[in-house]
């Protein structure tokens, strides 16, 4: 994988998924927990992973003494960047190959399968899947 290559260390797809759940000025477990639809005691684990990995890192909350927040660390702000250049040179190959007017269509489609995903109801911490 391009990422290790480039001295990443491996992430599971969870990792994965806690590392896009993270904004700029950092979140609460318990924001993450809700984002990403896991239990709290996996997310944390997941957090002590990344904090290991030096992808992460803990700082106190500026709104409340004891509650600490999750930014990206060093390393993984290099990898945030580095999966936005290659997602941005990924859609380029696609819109040259399909068109501009395809891949409008294509990014419509994708960020709307994305919103009703998200957007699913989630019970104790798993996906709810409607069975049709």
């Amino acid at each position: 994988m391009r990422l290790e290559r480039l001295g990443f260390p491996t992430l599971r797809p969870a990792h994965v998924q806690v590392l896009g759940a993270i904004t700029q000025e950092g979140v609460r477990l318990a924001e993450l927990v809700s984002a990403v639809g896991l239990p709290k005691q996996t997310v944390g684990d997941l957090i002590d992973d990344l904090e290991s990995m030096k992808m992460v890192e803990r700082f106190p909350d500026p709104d409340h003494g004891v509650i600490k927040r999750v930014r990206l660390g060093s390393k993984g702000k290099i990898w945030a960047a580095e999966v936005r250049r290659v997602a941005a040179a990924t859609e380029a190959r696609w819109a040259t190959r399909l068109g501009t007017k395809k891949m409008k269509s294509l990014r419509a489609l994708l960020e709307e399968l994305a919103s009703t995903v998200e957007g699913e109801p989630r019970t104790n911490g798993a996906r709810h899947h409607k069975r049709g």
